[in-house]
């Protein structure tokens, strides 16, 4: 095999152009083997873009687009913002012709250039989550305090097991976290809308992939979640969730049968 290329050493333009053949070669299903040889871009390197290509399309894959990009404004007026917070609570990205099952940063700041022609950071979008509402929390940022000794002893010798696996079996690793958002913030009384839940995975880095659900979370929408989480996924995925009845059952055993390539869940305890 000839040597792989050093990307250090690359322009932005020809660093861009090389993660948008690994891309293409993602694509025609060529395998990582494959990728290395062709490309001459190691199969690990190759994961990560095309993880990035997943967030962001073809526009993650360009270098060194950070901050306030051209033709972004700083803020979006109060209509705009609700119509786009419906948007997204009411539809997942492929519902409104986007080639992605969740939600990000990156698909919302795609999804908002193409419907209103506005280029939001992602800095800025976070901005706007927070306001939404639309934030999950792990337990791996609750505080130790609130954490009982099962929870404890999960995060302390269990969770690190399972990420020494995932580091050498090449496996993503998301944590599910749900959390109530107002359908309409800001209205009150009778005639307030039902608030819907937010269903997310969680990466240790902070990446969010989350999609909305009307009432609790059942297994029938648990196993919507997984399956939109493995659906553009480039690797095998481990879920972390918690040990709780709507995360159990025979109709979730029967849709991880057989997809034991894709998926596979670890329970936490609540506390």
């Amino acid at each position: 095999m000839s040597e792989f290329i050093d990307l250090r050493k690359l322009s932005r333009e020809e660093l861009a152009e090389l993660r948008k053949k690994v891309v293409a070669l993602k694509k025609k299903g060529c395998s990582g083997k494959e990728i290395e040889r062709l490309a001459r871009v190691r199969s690990n390197r190759a994961s990560e873009i095309w993880r990035k290509y997943l967030d962001g399309g073809f526009e993650g894959l360009i270098p060194g687009t950070r901050g306030r990009k051209p033709g972004e404004k700083a803020l979006l007026a109060a209509a705009r913002e609700r119509e786009i917070r419906r948007a997204m609570i009411d539809n997942t990205p492929d519902e409104l012709g986007m080639p992605y099952s969740l939600w990000t940063r990156q698909v919302a700041s795609d999804f908002i250039k193409r419907k209103y022609g506005v280029r939001l950071s992602l800095r800025c979008v976070t901005n706007y989550f927070k306001k939404w509402g639309f934030v999950c929390t792990t337990p791996l940022k609750a505080p130790d305090s609130g954490r009982g000794d099962g929870l404890r002893r999960f995060i302390e010798v269990e969770f690190p097991a399972i990420t020494r696996r995932a580091v050498a079996e090449n496996v993503g690793v998301y944590w599910f976290c749900e959390t109530w958002a107002d359908n309409e913030p800001g209205q009150t009384g009778e005639n307030r809308p039902p608030r819907v839940k937010m269903a997310a995975g969680v990466t240790g880095r902070g990446t969010v992939r989350f999609a909305f659900f009307t009432g609790k979370i059942s297994q029938t929408e648990f196993v919507s979640f997984m399956d939109r989480l493995v659906r553009y996924a480039d690797r095998k995925v481990f879920l972390i969730a918690a040990d709780v009845p709507a995360f159990h059952g025979k109709y979730i055993a029967s849709w991880l049968k057989g997809r034991e390539n894709l998926l596979e869940v670890f329970y936490h305890p609540e506390k």
